[in-house]
């Protein structure tokens, strides 16, 4: 009943993941909302692809770590390349290899932390990825400014994209799983010790008949 019950959610997630990616693909194929976005749409689709997860809990766990790590480096990679911009010349490559390897190695010891590999992994990746995409880009810092905030708030249409549809359209939630898990071991372990006793029982019945 567990497994059965565990195939049909299966089926209904990979319905939900269908789903999010039609509705996140509008923002290509409707003319309208393409001239908004443009090809900056792709991160949208991104974005549904790598946080949809299988558990409600899992997604939005996923989606704020990827909303977080976009935020910080692409803040933090606009200062740098503007900084780089100010600087010109020579400098300016100096400043963004000296940036981009500090930032690297800062967040990628970070992310080998334990306590912060369990729950931030994933944010700490984008955030390496997100400021070196910035900074290298070589652009000038206001378009790099409108660059970022147009990823931004297309990767945001994807985060509630994904939330909408994983937590309103039957949701699956870990807790549940865990119950369900419990209760089927509890139900085998109730009946070995109930097979165990009767067995025991007969025996020493038998024992008991004997002249």
């Amino acid at each position: 009943e567990v497994d059965s019950k565990y195939d049909l959610r299966k089926l209904i997630h990979s319905i939900k993941v269908g789903v999010a990616l039609v509705s996140v693909s509008l923002l290509y194929l409707l003319d309208p909302l393409y001239k908004q976005v443009g090809e900056n749409a792709m991160w949208a689709i991104m974005t549904v692809v790598v946080i949809f997860e299988f558990y409600a809990g899992a997604t939005l766990s996923k989606g704020l770590n990827r909303g977080i790590g976009t935020i910080l480096g692409g803040g933090l990679g606009c200062l740098a390349a503007a900084f780089a911009q100010d600087v010109g010349g020579i400098g300016n490559s100096i400043v963004v290899g000296i940036s981009v390897f500090i930032s690297g190695a800062a967040a990628t010891y970070i992310r080998l932390v334990p306590r912060i590999k369990k729950r931030y992994e994933y944010g700490a990746m984008i955030f390496i990825l997100t400021f070196n995409l910035v900074v290298v880009s070589g652009l000038r810092a206001e378009e790099v400014m409108q660059l970022a905030r147009e990823r931004l708030t297309t990767i945001v249409m994807g985060f509630l994209i994904c939330i909408f549809i994983s937590l309103l359209v039957f949701p699956v939630w870990a807790g549940d799983e865990l119950h369900d898990s419990l209760t089927s071991k509890f139900e085998n372990l109730a009946r070995s010790i109930e097979g165990c006793l009767e067995e025991y029982f007969k025996v020493d019945t038998e024992k008991k008949n004997r002249p």
